[in-house]
């Protein structure tokens, strides 16, 4: 994923990224970050290019989703992870922690794909990709 210009590595699918947001009753809220109503972002092939003195990949392209063209609220919106509704609102806690990790193509070369997805998804492909995503790659904080 690529927002403000910066790439990041998500612990899910782009569909299935959830708020942050504490609810009412203490619980963690279970809306997505993409609905209907936001603008959603652009899955294009980039250069898997380093940024900031890491060693990049020659010659490879990955398939990245960008939100690079849309408003700067809206990235701010995505890199906070908070649905539009606790994006509205400032009083609302952090029940967990963003799940970014900024990307390093030496270190996450497995994730790397050269083709983009399939717009729409059979459910047996939804599973195999939830499986290939559910250890989250973590740095030491």
């Amino acid at each position: 994923m690529q927002l403000l210009y910066i790439r990041y590595l998500a612990c899910r699918t782009v569909e299935e990224i959830q708020c942050v947001a504490q609810t009412r009753r203490r619980n963690r809220c279970t809306s997505p970050l993409l609905t209907p109503e936001t603008p959603a972002g652009i899955w294009t092939l980039l250069p898997a290019s380093a940024t900031r003195g890491q060693l990049s990949l020659p010659g490879a392209v990955m398939a990245v989703y960008g939100l690079t063209h849309l408003p700067y609220a809206e990235q701010l919106r995505w890199r906070a992870q908070r649905c539009p509704d606790h994006a509205a609102s400032s009083t609302a806690a952090d029940v967990a922690v963003t799940e970014w990790e900024p990307f390093d193509p030496l270190i996450h070369h497995e994730h790397i794909h050269t083709r983009l997805p399939a717009l729409t998804r059979r459910q047996g492909q939804a599973n195999l990709n939830r499986k290939a995503t559910q250890s989250c790659p973590r740095t030491t904080r």
